[in-house]
C-alpha cells in the first residue's frame, strides 16, 4: 500500500484556502456594499429628507450572502471554534478520535443546512417570492446562501479526512496542531 504523502495534503490544503479565501471575497464586497449603502441612506435621510427606499431589505438580504460566504474561509483559517484546550491533552489517537467526531457532526450540520437552502431555493423560485419594498427576487440570494453552504461542507469533509488520518500519523498531526491555539 502507497504512504500518503503528507506534502501533497499541504498543496491541496493551500490551494482550498485559496479557493475559499475567494468565497470569503463575496463576504468581504457584501459588507463594503452594506456599510456604503447605509452611510448613504442615514445621510440622504437627515440631510435631504430623501432616504433610499429599500435600503433595510437590501442590507438583510446582502447580510445573509455576507455571513454565509465567511463560513468556508472561517473553517480553512481554523477560525472556528473548537475545545482543543482539553482535547490537546490526550494520548494522539484518543485526540483525533474525539476531534474527529466533533467534526464529523459539524459535516452533518453544515450539510442538513445545505440541503434546506438548496430546498429554500427551489421553494423561492416556484412561489416567485420577492421583497417586500422592492419587489427583488429572493431566489438569487438563496442560491448565493447554497453555493456559500456547500463550500463549506466540502472544506469541513476535508479536514474531518485529515483528523482521522491524524489519528494514525504523528506528521498529520502536527500539521494539524500546529493551528491550534
Amino acid at each position: 500500500m502507497k504512504k500518503l504523502d503528507i506534502e501533497k495534503f499541504k498543496k491541496f490544503s493551500a490551494k482550498t484556502e485559496r479557493f475559499t479565501k475567494a468565497v470569503g471575497y463575496i463576504s468581504f464586497v457584501c459588507v463594503i456594499v452594506m456599510m456604503l449603502m447605509n452611510v448613504a441612506d442615514v445621510l440622504l435621510g437627515k440631510l435631504f429628507n430623501k432616504p433610499i427606499i429599500g435600503a433595510y431589505e437590501l442590507t438583510q438580504r446582502i447580510l445573509m450572502c455576507a455571513v454565509f460566504a465567511a463560513f468556508a474561509y472561517g473553517q480553512s483559517k481554523k477560525a472556528h471554534i473548537n475545545m482543543t484546550i482539553v482535547i490537546a491533552r490526550f494520548p494522539r489517537p484518543v485526540r483525533f478520535v474525539i476531534f474527529s467526531i466533533m467534526s464529523l457532526l459539524s459535516i452533518f450540520a453544515a450539510g442538513a443546512l445545505t440541503y434546506a437552502a438548496y430546498v429554500q431555493t427551489g421553494v423561492t423560485i416556484e412561489s416567485g417570492y420577492v421583497t417586500e419594498v422592492l419587489y427583488i427576487p429572493l431566489w438569487p440570494f438563496y442560491i448565493v446562501e447554497t453555493i456559500a453552504m456547500g463550500v463549506f461542507t466540502l472544506a469541513l469533509i476535508y479536514d474531518t479526512i485529515l483528523y482521522i488520518i491524524a489519528i494514525w500519523r504523528e506528521d498529520f498531526a502536527k500539521m494539524i496542531q500546529s493551528k491550534w491555539s
